[in-house]
């Protein structure tokens, strides 16, 4: 896997993933975890925080940049623009790939939909 550096509005994260593309959907999911956690992702986010926190190259307040908002009143909560860019060169890059952000979170909510959709045939079926 290669290791893609994707930023968006105030997020900023270093990913492994097979393809910008890839990269592009885990750094949604991520923020989106932020205002849709589930407890399926409480568990693994935190089976995965250790992982994250070290293969990431960036400190916490540059993953999540320097935004006002806040989550919970104590942790800055990542806002998204209108472009996600990926490069596996770094931050910043005038030659990095750029994808819509709206596409990007599209297609993971369909993906989101569909886990949904398989965990309840599982359960009933």
């Amino acid at each position: 896997m290669a290791k893609f550096y994707v930023q968006s509005g105030t997020f900023r994260s270093v990913v492994a993933a097979d393809s910008a593309r890839k990269a592009a959907l885990w750094a949604v999911h991520q923020v989106m975890q932020q205002v849709l956690p589930t407890d399926d992702d409480t568990d693994s986010l935190s089976a995965s925080a250790t992982n994250e926190t070290s293969a990431r190259k960036t400190s916490p307040n540059q993953a999540t940049g320097t935004s006002s908002d806040r989550h919970d009143g104590s942790t800055p909560v990542a806002v998204l623009d209108g472009r996600v860019r990926i490069s596996e060169r770094g931050y910043d890059r005038i030659d990095c790939a750029e994808m819509p952000t709206m596409e990007v979170v599209a297609e993971w909510n369909q993906m989101v939909l569909t886990l949904d959709r398989l965990q309840q045939m599982m359960r009933h079926g």
